[in-house]
């Protein structure tokens, strides 16, 4: 690969880690989800979610997959079943309540939801700034605009990833190769380094490939996960700003 760092995959991959892991962070969000049916409306049910998120602005702006947050996501349309009847969503809305925002350290910050794109299945969510000023919260990003532009398919790739509690969150190391490059409204990637929503995926000297999501498709998520291209998550993050 044109411009591969020096050393072992090893190395490089070690070293991929250690330069981007501050900005892995973890993301809570709680919310209450509405819907609205052909017949009863169905009662809202509060929801709690936690996914991996990256942090990808000077002012601490983190991309996380939508789906990962959205438990509106792909409602639309489905049946549901109220008492003993059955209905048919017509759209649900997920109304978001509390957002945290963890470091990896002690550092814990609130935040909001500033922009969700569905079809691309990308959520920007803002750190406090007040909170971040008190306490001298200084953040660390995956600068997407330095993303791998000549990335292809074989290509060795590194995914990083915080392990579950039970390893305390831990920044966590995935290697693999591009396995396919997919051309269309958007670019994305399909890679074996890509295994869970919001992982991030670098070539071996550093740069950002994209970040993982699940593809939607006619507004459902297929479950199926792809690398979104890092240009394309830039373009969509300076509209959020």
């Amino acid at each position: 690969m044109a411009g591969m760092a020096q050393g072992t995959v090893e190395e490089n991959a070690r070293k991929v880690l250690e330069d981007n892991k501050p900005a892995l962070v973890v993301v809570t969000v709680k919310g209450k989800l509405t819907a609205t049916t052909t017949g009863d409306p169905l009662p809202d049910r509060d929801q709690q979610r936690r996914t991996l998120g990256v942090t990808i602005g000077d002012n601490g702006l983190v991309v996380v997959s939508n789906a990962a947050i959205d438990a509106a996501v792909g409602l639309a349309g489905q049946q549901a079943k109220v008492d003993s009847k059955v209905v048919k969503i017509q759209a649900a809305k997920t109304e978001f309540s509390e957002v945290e925002i963890s470091y990896g350290d002690s550092v814990l910050l609130h935040g909001k939801v500033v922009r969700q794109d569905v079809d691309a299945d990308v959520a920007f969510i803002l750190p406090d700034p007040a909170e971040a000023k008190a306490l001298g919260k200084k953040f660390d990003k995956v600068d997407l605009t330095q993303f791998a532009a000549t990335a292809q398919a074989a290509d060795q790739v590194v995914g990083l990833s915080r392990s579950s509690a039970v390893y305390g969150y831990m920044p966590t190391v995935v290697m693999g190769r591009i396995t396919g490059v997919f051309k269309g409204d958007r670019t994305f990637f399909v890679t074996n380094a890509g295994t869970a929503q919001g992982i991030p995926v670098f070539t071996l000297d550093g740069k950002p490939v994209g970040i993982t999501v699940v593809r939607i498709v006619d507004g459902k998520p297929s479950g199926v996960l792809g690398t979104l291209s890092a240009g394309s998550i830039q373009v969509m993050a300076n509209l959020a700003q």
